[in-house]
């Protein structure tokens, strides 16, 4: 899906540059989803759009409800919710922040049960709802808030090495669960050095990215 603007509010937008903290809240599964709705209903919606494409909004709407007020929603990347936070306002409160992100990813899968079509809805696709879930990054550092056309994005090394971790081996270490990944560099500012368990990811142009994994809706770490 093409890459969608929302409208700046304070808690990323208050400077020009500075030390944010860097969320991306990624939707899994949802590429094959709806290509196997395409395939159930077409391509040309004759017939109507298919509901699996509100599934898309209500669930982007609940991630962001969740991390709200604390970061603010800098754009919606497709199935992915970009959001960012002064780091002023969050370091050393670690425990908030995971409880918050906890908090959010249990509102989506409530949004998701509810998404759940009823058992005579004839598709074979759009049930496949169930399997989808959410990946989230956490980062920390500079980053730069730049006029694009009537608004405005966050850019830097910090921003770019946030999307970098959206690909990455996570899930061939903890199997296909939902899960969080913090940085070390915003774990450590966050006050939770220790969480999870340690992990560390190699890109050719971001180098070693170290870090910490929690599974979304698992037990209390």
């Amino acid at each position: 899906m093409q890459e969608t603007d929302r409208a700046a509010t304070p808690s990323w937008a208050d400077a020009p540059a500075g030390e944010r903290y860097l969320l991306l809240a990624d939707i899994s599964g949802y590429t094959g989803f709806m290509t196997g709705v395409e395939e159930a209903h077409g391509v040309d919606f004759s017939g109507g759009i298919p509901a699996a494409y509100g599934v898309l909004g209500a669930l982007l709407d609940t991630v962001i409800a969740g991390v709200e007020p604390e970061f603010g929603v800098v754009k919606l990347e497709g199935d992915a919710v970009f959001a960012a936070a002064p780091a002023a306002s969050l370091d050393g409160r670690g425990g908030l922040v995971l409880d918050k992100l906890e908090a959010t990813y249990r509102a989506f899968i409530d949004s998701r049960t509810r998404a759940i079509p009823s058992s005579d809805h004839v598709c074979t696709a759009c049930p496949a709802v169930v399997h989808l879930d959410l990946k989230v990054i956490l980062h920390r550092g500079q980053a730069v808030r730049q006029a694009v056309g009537s608004g405005s994005d966050l850019l830097g090394p910090t921003v770019t090495v946030a999307h970098r971790l959206l690909k990455n081996t996570i899930r061939e270490r903890i199997g296909f669960r939902p899960y969080l990944f913090v940085t070390d560099a915003a774990a450590t500012a966050l006050g939770v050095p220790q969480v999870g368990l340690a992990h560390a990811e190699e890109y050719p142009d971001a180098g070693r990215i170290q870090g910490r994994i929690l599974e979304l809706g698992g037990p209390a770490t």
